[in-house]
């Protein structure tokens, strides 16, 4: 007998093109012999509501990036309605989506991350000029919620650092801005099923400009491919993921992002929905590691309906 499976995707963020990419590469992959499929453009909460009250889904898949889909929003509104869904729940979701408030968490945990000065969008810049200027240039500035590199910009003095911070507030962000390490970066994601946790192999980044931005990621043929890093880092990397997963309530699956210099390994960010695009990581560390999508999204699926 099939499940019923309702998808969510789309939404209203600015992540809303990479979301709806998602949904038509998982729906090419999709086991339909298993599930009864429903997908739901959820750009309205009344409507999502009623069409889960008509379907009555077995579980849910969201496929939502960014905004209420990714913050916690969405996973509080399934978990009030007892309906089950793949995948982080609230209070991580919005623990992950928020870097300042993750940062702080992995940093007291002894996890490295980067040196960085956090802004609330409503505070004057000018104040955090010496902090700005104690990271050295060039660094970072990002909207401290944004997802898919949106809105990031690399700045190489203070006055290209207020530049970049009134972008950000014009995405209604708060603004984190880094110190600019020029290193490697690579990702791991850790998956979570009925034996524990266990992550796919760490993937090298070879990017072709300073940082992997949203162009590299969606627009490219990025060069992609198992790490040449030392084996000793690639375990640590491997282990500080599945840590940093743990810390911070992570459940289902999640990408770990870091950035390598030297011997130093430091934790980007945590994602708990990364894209499911043809050309997104997850997807691709699958088909790197001879696995496909179709099995993968069984297992998440089968890990969720069980607990």
């Amino acid at each position: 007998m099939k499940s019923n499976l309702m998808i969510l995707k789309g939404g209203i963020s600015l992540e809303r093109e990479i979301s709806l990419k998602s949904f038509e590469n998982v729906i090419e992959n999709i086991d339909k012999e298993k599930y009864n499929i429903l997908d739901i453009d959820a750009k309205d909460v009344d409507m999502l509501i009623q069409s889960i009250n008509d379907f009555k889904p077995d579980i849910i898949l969201n496929l939502m990036h960014g905004g209420i889909g990714e913050d916690g929003t969405i996973q509080a509104l399934l978990t009030l309605l007892n309906i089950k869904y793949v995948g982080s729940k609230s209070l991580a979701s919005g623990i992950c989506m928020d870097k300042n408030l993750s940062k702080t968490i992995l940093k007291v945990n002894n996890i490295p991350v980067i040196d960085y000065v956090y802004i609330r969008k409503n505070e004057n810049p000018y104040l955090y000029k010496n902090e700005i200027d104690e990271l050295i240039y060039p660094v970072i500035v990002k909207p401290n919620k944004g997802g898919s590199s949106i809105g990031i910009k690399i700045a190489k003095n203070i006055e290209e650092v207020f530049e970049a911070i009134e972008s950000v507030k014009e995405l209604e962000e708060d603004v984190l801005i880094e110190k600019f390490i020029d290193g490697k970066e690579a990702i791991c994601s850790v998956i979570q099923n009925e034996n524990g946790l266990y992550v796919l192999p760490v993937l090298d980044i070879n990017r072709d400009k300073e940082i992997f931005d949203y162009s590299a990621k969606y627009n490219k043929d990025t060069n992609i491919h198992f790490s040449k890093l030392p084996k000793f880092l690639q375990t640590m990397i491997k282990e500080v993921a599945k840590k940093s997963f743990n810390l911070l309530k992570c459940e289902g699956y999640a990408n770990v992002d870091f950035i390598i210099k030297d011997d130093d390994i430091y934790v980007l960010e945590v994602n708990t929905i990364p894209g499911f695009t043809k050309k997104s990581l997850l997807p691709r560390g699958l088909d790197l590691s001879n696995k496909n999508l179709k099995d993968f999204i069984n297992e998440l699926i089968k890990f969720e309906t069980k607990k």
